[in-house]
């Protein structure tokens, strides 16, 4: 082989920056053994001493100093870490959530009137449309506005506040363009301020991506306290400084505005209790007065005579029993507090209109404190309270606070201190402007109570002692050092520009992250210890060379994925088995040829140049077709999915440089020293040699066969009432539970037990893993968002199984959640995928086969895979002990095995095309083409044999995660190697024939 120094060159530097890159990892692995043993010979030698915790004071301490030392270049702890193999959720345990950028409240924003009803009627209706059709937010908003007011010109509704954009002349298109660009300009400002979040907290190897439908996808490893991530993407931080009412000490203004709503309540007397706003709470019922009684400015004017009497006058209000006064009306921030039940309650009542003339206040508004009260009205301290502090905050004369970070951050930097009582304080420096105006308020504020907000919540209400000049303050509030540090971290990357839900999350707990590696890392030793014995026992020495390109295969795809920073998950750890059976394929296929150029009379050397040059094409044809699925995942897959398509893709590049230069380097070396190579052994030498089965006249057979298959499986997908999807398709929360192995529990009466509990839901249950672990799906509030309905839905499931026996503190393995909007978008994005793969096939087939009758036999053969794999999926569906779910995993096998199925398929094409050529006899030549068939059958069936073996193994061992995905992929290489004999060749022939027959 030309240039062979030059390869094997760049194979010893290739093979060496992996070494380095892997190195990290094992540098890693090593320091944290060190602090495991550590803390758990500390918690042995101290009683009460969490293991837990003194793992992470070893690794807070020791991290910052350098571990991994290669003279010129020195590496920290946490630095190795962000180098290491990153491990998925799947393997590691941690969380992911979807991030969706709320559209309709930048669109309200960007409006001439956010009240404006026909807007808000709009967004509602294309919030619907996006929910159940996948459509888009900004066009779906625009003809639900049209459709509302069809005389209305909707450009009038934005050109007052964007007149160098919007006039009300502008067309309906410059209208959408407008609001599709500033909506994704939104998107990517979420990003960037959820980034600089993240890469400020203490996760390692965050992947943080933008994907379709104006999401983000934030995976975090390794996180132990998922509703404390949750808080801190989806935390708005509108940080806002209000003046107060408050008992300072010379004006009584709190007890003034809590005695006036007592008053008004006791005068009013009660109202039936809505059962939408108050079902929930019956003790809300007698709390909310019929009418206002004269409860208006409260800041000003005459003054009532008894308002600044003691509260206690008043406490037969049905008011002061959800508002409990506090203090006595002495001097305080706060006079009052409610419990966290009744909190919830009011909070929804404060934004409903028809509770605005009593509840709400001019020129001031209520607030909650951020946490629990912590101390009695004595100032003792007061542990596990679940009662709230309640502020009277005083607003500007545009219902604003004093300051705040609107459009722009007024923190140009927060860092946790420890302040003189020795609590944690947030230390604030304020931007140079925003520190002007601060000097301001608190220069007209000496004496009185400043309340520091940070998304309506009341962190602190400090006495201003003087005026604060510089920009500097703090934020106090009963922190522990995570919840100082998430603070600090999240003012200094400032608010976000738009509200942001959690519309999908999941969570995987630490034990069954650990239980799926060893099983992932089995399958890749017991795939990778299969494919050396076929390859030694079928190629004999030569097969050996063929391992050495397998392994080195292996080794580049980790050292390319370390290098990436990309996430090995489980799927991930399939696609490494996947690959290699595929880079056996293409040694397959070179062997064969090599073999056949001996069988020729060629000498050894010879051979092999030909029989690499022969391949070349095949394999080059066979990559691509799969390299085009890889990369259509990679593109728009998350998640899993993503890190099996990422393996895909490396692996592809990788097996091509093995099989191609890796080989033939160790070939020609043996082959130049005069070295014997037998590519056979005694018992396989003339196999299928000589064999003239007549594939082409048997096509209706075939056709028939494989129509019955299918109409069966659609008879099954009848007979059950359709497809059986996941989670991600039809939305829901799943959660992996553990219960009692010992006990006989069926999944039918876990079921029952939650459709007699969870009325108006529909739920699934399904055995899953190890003993005793069941996968529970729920549609249960399945369109409710928020930590407070995640918490509510997951506490409803647990009680709806309260007659089961759980183990552990928290029996919920793994959990998921997808909200019903990212579902059809899932379902949407997944079949468009498909049809795009199977397009981009048969256009690739078209260019280079120059015939349409190649490109639609493949594509035949294509569709007729994936009709067959669902089919029998169909059939098996409640006969297996593992889920059958039409789900994304399954989305990714149907398009691996397109990608894989055409390799067989070129197989045959390449060679049909070659004897077609080489001979010039008609096209349609059915002797021929038999015999081409013929000609390739032993390495279509071995090649098909090696994969099937390893993913077989790949079912066998994965666990339960991987059996759907792995079954597919099963059937798919059975069904792939016939179509592409019995299928997608005889449509060819079928084709021609006809297009003769019209000419």
């Amino acid at each position: 082989m030309k240039s062979s120094k030059t390869i094997v060159g760049f194979s010893i530097v290739l093979a060496l920056a992996c070494l380095f890159q892997l190195s990290f990892t094992w540098k890693t692995q090593g320091f944290e053994k060190r602090a495991k043993a550590f803390s758990e010979k500390a918690a042995k030698n101290k009683k009460g001493f969490d293991s837990k915790e003194a793992y992470r004071r070893y690794v807070d301490s020791l991290g910052s100093k350098e571990i991994y030392s290669l003279g010129l270049a020195g590496y920290t702890y946490f630095e190795c870490k962000q180098r290491e193999i990153n491990l998925g959720l799947d393997l590691r345990g941690g969380m992911n959530v979807i991030l969706e950028v709320d559209k309709g409240a930048v669109v309200r924003v960007l409006s001439n009137d956010s009240k404006d009803k026909d807007l808000n009627q709009a967004i509602a209706e294309a919030n619907s449309i996006v929910r159940d059709e996948g459509e888009d937010f900004i066009e779906s908003f625009v003809a639900q506005f049209k459709s509302i007011n069809p005389g209305r010109n909707i450009a009038n509704l934005f050109a007052k506040g964007n007149k160098g954009v919007i006039q009300s002349s502008s067309s309906e298109g410059d209208v959408i363009t407008y609001l599709k660009t500033e909506t994704n300009s939104a998107v990517d400002r979420v990003y960037e301020v959820v980034e600089k979040r993240i890469n400020q907290s203490n996760v390692t190897q965050p992947t943080i991506q933008k994907i379709d439908g104006g999401r983000i996808s934030v995976e975090l490893p390794g996180v132990d306290n998922p509703r404390r991530m949750e808080d801190l993407v989806e935390k708005s931080a509108k940080l806002e400084f209000f003046e107060m009412y408050a008992n300072d000490g010379r004006r009584n203004d709190g007890t003034r505005l809590l005695n006036a709503l007592y008053k008004s309540s006791k005068m009013a007397g009660s109202i039936a209790a809505d059962s939408s706003a108050m079902e929930s709470s019956k003790k809300m019922v007698s709390t909310i007065p019929k009418s206002n009684t004269g409860l208006n400015d409260t800041s000003g004017g005459k003054k009532d005579k008894k308002s600044t009497r003691k509260i206690s006058e008043y406490v037969g209000s049905p008011l002061a029993k959800v508002l409990k006064p506090f203090g006595n009306g002495g001097p305080g921030s706060s006079v009052c507090v409610i419990n966290k039940a009744d909190r919830e309650i009011f909070e929804k009542m404060l934004k409903d209109e028809r509770y605005a003339s009593i509840l709400r206040l001019e020129n001031a508004k209520l607030a909650f404190s951020a946490k629990p009260r912590d101390f009695d009205a004595k100032g003792k301290e007061a542990l596990n309270s679940d009662e709230y502090f309640v502020y009277f905050l005083k607003l500007d004369r545009d219902g604003n606070a004093a300051l705040a970070s609107e459009d722009e951050n007024i923190i140009s930097d927060a860092r946790v201190n420890t302040s003189s009582t020795g609590q944690l304080e947030v230390s604030m420096e304020m931007t140079a402007e925003a520190g002007n105006r601060w000097s301001q308020v608190t220069g007209a504020n000496v004496g009185r109570y400043i309340a520091v907000v940070l998304d309506d919540r009341v962190y602190s209400a400090p006495v201003v002692n003087q005026k604060i000049s510089g920009g500097n303050s703090q934020i106090t509030g009963n922190f522990d050092i995570r919840e100082a540090n998430d603070l600090a971290n999240v003012l200094k990357a400032g608010k976000l520009p738009a509200p942001a839900r959690i519309v999908a999350s999941e969570q995987v707990g630490a034990s069954l992250g650990e239980e799926s590696t060893n099983r992932g890392l089995n399958s890749l030793l017991y795939g990778f210890l299969t494919v050396l014995l076929f390859m030694i026992l079928y190629y004999s020495r030569a097969g050996w060379m063929a391992i050495v390109a397998v392994f080195g295969n292996v080794f580049l795809i980790m050292g390319v994925l370390s290098s990436l920073g990309a996430a090995l998950t489980l799927p991930g750890m399939a696609g490494i088995i996947l690959t290699v059976g595929m880079a056996v394929d293409a040694n397959v296929l070179i062997y064969e040829r090599i073999k056949d150029e001996l069988a020729n009379g060629k000498g050894i050397k010879t051979a092999i140049a030909d029989g690499f040059k022969f391949a070349l094409s095949a394999i080059i044809d066979s990559n691509i077709t799969t390299l085009m699925a890889g990369f259509i995942l990679t593109f728009a897959g998350a998640g899993p999915v993503y890190g099996f398509a990422v393996i895909l893709v490396i692996g592809i590049f990788s097996s091509m440089f093995t099989a191609l230069f890796i080989t033939r380097l160790l070939l020609d070396s043996r082959a130049n020293k005069g070295l014997d190579i037998p590519f056979d052994t005694k018992w396989n030498k003339n196999f299928l040699k000589g064999k003239n089965i007549d594939f082409v006249s048997n096509r209706k057979r075939y056709y028939i066969f494989s129509s019955l298959i299918i109409l069966l499986g659609v008879l099954a997908f009848i007979s059950k009432g359709g497809i059986s999807t996941g989670i991600d398709f039809k939305g829901g929360n799943s959660y992996v539970i553990q219960f009692d192995q010992n006990k006989d529990y069926q999944s039918e009466k876990i079921k029952s037990a939650l459709d007699k509990n969870l009325p108006e839901s529909s739920n699934e249950v399904k055995t899953f893993g190890s003993a005793g672990q069941f996968r529970v799906v729920t549609t249960y509030m399945i369109d409710k968002e928020g930590a407070n309905a995640r918490d509510s839905i997951r506490a409803a499931v647990l009680s709806a199984l309260k007659e089961f026996k759980m183990l552990g503190a928290d029996p919920v393995l793994s959990s998921a959640k997808v909200g019903s909007a990212i579902a059809t978008s899932t379902r949407d994005r997944s079949a468009f995928l498909v049809i795009l793969t199977v397009l981009g096939i048969f256009l690739y087939i078209l260019f280079r086969f120059r015939s349409v009758a190649y490109g639609l036999g493949a594509v035949v053969a294509l569709i007729h895979d994936i009709l067959v794999v669902l089919s029998v999926f169909a059939i098996l569906d409640g006969y297996v002990s593992f889920p059958t779910d039409f789900d994304q995993n399954l989305i990714a096998a149907l398009l691996t095995l397109l990608g894989y199925s055409i390799n067989d398929t070129v197989i045959v094409f390449d060679r049909i095309r070659e004897f077609l050529s080489s001979r010039r006899v008609d096209k349609n030549d059915i002797t021929l083409i038999n015999t081409a068939i013929n000609d390739t059958l032993s390495r279509t069936i071995i090649t098909s044999l090696t994969v099937f073996v390893v993913v077989l193994i790949l079912f066998l061992f994965g666990g339960d995660a991987l059996k759907s995905f792995s079954l597919a992929l099963l059937i798919g290489v059975v069904v792939g190697t016939y179509s592409s004999i019995c299928i997608a060749t005889p449509i060819v022939i079928d084709f021609t024939a006809k297009n003769k027959q019209r000419a």
